[in-house]
């Protein structure tokens, strides 16, 4: 066989985001963020000081995630983290 030949019969990898993972976990579940009185306090105080901290989707359900105790603080964190990175490219 050639190279060629060879490359076309290899399964092609894609790399699973943590975004990927998320939105279907949220199709799955049928799971959705809420809002809560400490996101709308959060956002008004990081508005005062002058900030702009704005989360994502997949950033909004991870923490959800976590208030809800789906997952650990731990994994929250390295979550992020991956997220962040993937992100960044």
């Amino acid at each position: 066989m050639t190279q060629s030949a060879i490359e076309k019969l290899k399964p092609t990898k894609r790399a699973h985001t943590v975004a990927d993972a998320v939105s279907r976990f949220c199709r799955q579940k049928k799971f959705a963020p809420q809002k809560t009185y400490g996101d709308v306090f959060a956002a008004k105080v990081t508005e005062l000081a002058g900030d702009i901290v704005e989360l994502d989707m997949t950033e909004k359900v991870l923490v959800a995630l976590k208030r809800g105790k789906v997952i650990s603080g731990r994994r929250l964190v390295f979550l992020l983290g991956q997220h962040q990175r993937e992100l960044r490219g």
